[in-house]
């Protein structure tokens, strides 16, 4: 620990300012970094050197012993930990000044130890997000050496453990600074709790939960997704499995990713234990779900597409129940399975056969995927073919549907 110019500077023209005594910081051999009379910078200043040397607790200058490049003042040790970083004088004489260096004194030495203490907590911070990235990572880690390793830090390896993967809720990408913004803003939220980890791992915002904290890793992620929007960035998050086996961490991270891509405004923090078929059909990538669908229902004209949608919505939501589905839409169940014999040979899926019931009920999941991404106004076949608006007169959710035969 040294005091640097910057921090001599700062305290100079405050005191300065304050007490309009000219004021000097020496370094610890004696020579001036900083001074309300800036000329004096660089100059060695051999009180400050003589106190030094000799580890007196104050030395001061009377006005009959100031000459020889000596002014008459109070020149106190700057001491973090009993060791001496530099001295601190004040010009004037000894009796109206001797109160003012003791404060002056005081006031840069809880200066250094708060700069020596946020350091140290960079450096512990930065070497944990270091050890978690070699948790995700490392192919074969020695688990022995890596257990060693993180009880160095506070962090230990054989205790439940989930992770959570933080994007931003535009669907954008953050950039450098917003991330370093936002690790930051994390480091004050967190400060105080050594059973979570922050890091930014490939780009993504990650917190890793610990011990008891793994327990509480949902609320504790919603408080900090709440403080972030508070500094106006809005986020989302999924949250992984709690896992006890410290080899099961990086399917965790895969877990995470897996429930951050499915979650929304309004379902903020998706927990991947939560996992449903919708869930997994979500994590499916869109250009997957836009080539399936494009592949069943690209053929067809766009009304027929959107008339087979709406009744495969309908059959689905009534459970396969053919009557209920006709009740609801309005025609006879005759005329629904018409339909659905319609949909069958456009498409060459039927409901009657069991590999086409899973497929129908995929191409009706993916088309509304597709309607809710923000790239749903892309075609999704030649023909431009645009995912169904539930808007439309074909298909009301809040009203019965009444198809036109």
């Amino acid at each position: 620990m040294f005091i640097t110019p910057d921090d001599g500077r700062r305290i100079v023209e405050e005191l300065h300012a304050s007490i309009g005594r000219d004021i000097n910081i020496m370094d610890r051999s004696g020579i001036i970094i900083a001074s309300s009379n800036p000329h004096r910078i660089g100059q060695p200043h051999a009180t400050a050197q003589r106190l030094i040397r000799e580890h007196l607790p104050v030395l001061e200058v009377t006005a009959a012993e100031a000459g020889d490049g000596m002014q008459e003042g109070v020149n106190l040790p700057i001491q973090v930990d009993g060791v001496c970083e530099g001295v601190i004088g004040i010009t004037g004489p000894c009796s109206a000044v001797r109160e003012f260096g003791k404060i002056a004194k005081k006031m840069t030495e809880i200066l250094l130890l708060t700069r020596r203490q946020e350091t140290q907590a960079a450096q512990r911070n930065q070497a944990r997000r270091l050890f978690l990235e070699a948790w995700l990572f490392d192919r074969e880690p020695d688990w022995q050496a890596f257990a060693l390793r993180g009880s160095l830090l506070n962090l230990d390896i054989h205790q439940p453990h989930c992770l959570a993967v933080l994007m931003p809720g535009n669907g954008a990408d953050w950039s450098e600074l917003t991330r370093t913004r936002l690790l930051q803003h994390m480091e004050g939220l967190l400060r105080r709790r050594t059973d979570i980890v922050h890091a930014v791992v490939n780009g993504r915002l990650l917190l890793l939960f610990e011990g008891e904290a793994a327990g509480l890793a949902q609320p504790l992620l919603q408080s900090v997704l709440d403080a972030c929007r508070q500094m106006g960035q809005i986020l989302l998050a999924g949250l992984s499995s709690v896992v006890t086996r410290c080899e099961a961490l990086p399917g965790c991270y895969a877990e995470a990713k897996m429930a951050a891509a499915t979650a929304t405004a309004d379902c903020p923090i998706r927990v991947y234990s939560s996992t449903s078929l919708e869930f997994i059909l979500r994590s499916i990538d869109a250009t997957v779900q836009r080539d399936v669908v494009r592949a069943v229902l690209g053929a067809l004209p766009k009304q027929e597409a959107e008339e087979a949608v709406a009744y495969l919505r309908l059959y689905f939501d009534c459970d396969g129940n053919i009557e209920r589905a006709a009740e609801r839409a309005c025609v006879h169940k005759n005329t629904f399975r018409y339909h659905m014999s319609k949909i069958a040979r456009a498409t060459g899926c039927s409901i009657q056969q069991p590999s086409g019931l899973v497929m129908l009920y995929l191409i009706l999941k993916f088309y509304e995927n597709l309607r809710n991404t923000p790239q749903h106004s892309q075609a999704i076949s030649s023909r431009k073919l645009v995912p169904f608006n539930f808007t439309s007169t074909l298909y009301h959710e809040m009203h019965p549907i009444c198809f036109t035969e």
